[in-house]
């Protein structure tokens, strides 16, 4: 009896407990983060013409246990870093677990005999790059 009446205050008692135990951080938080990545890696281009068009394919996977806003930026840099510009941007909203993948066209300017292209995505400080070197060179 005395069994059945523990188990029974237990399952009313839940959620408060539980609400309690998380307001005095007793129990673990899930690791909220967000996945950037290249759609296909072994095809980003490998140079560049300057002027000429080309496309950039990433992935963002929001992990965030909420729905998260994303701002993201596609800048190309000198090879040393000392020179930048944003070849394009945008925005979306992702829901928790949900993919996006987005195909930006760009079109890099002359920055010497090496560049590289890194995807942004400004609100999480998050990046991924690639290098691309000058045809011709």
């Amino acid at each position: 009896g005395a069994l059945v009446i523990v188990v029974l205050l237990g399952v009313v008692f839940q959620a408060p407990i539980d609400r309690q135990l998380h307001s005095w951080k007793l129990l673990p938080e899930p690791e909220r983060l967000t996945e950037l990545y290249f759609t296909h890696p072994n095809s980003l281009p490998a140079n560049y013409k300057p002027g000429q068009h080309q496309t950039v394919n990433f992935t963002v996977h929001n992990l965030e246990y909420r729905t998260t806003a994303y701002n993201y930026q596609v800048v190309e840099q000198t090879q040393n870093g000392a020179t930048s510009q944003t070849l394009t941007s945008g925005s979306f909203t992702l829901g928790q677990n949900q993919y996006k993948s987005s195909v930006v066209d760009i079109i890099p300017t002359d920055f010497g005999s090496h560049v590289k292209i890194s995807v942004k995505l400004v609100s999480q400080n998050e990046s991924i790059d690639y290098l691309l070197k000058k045809e011709g060179v």
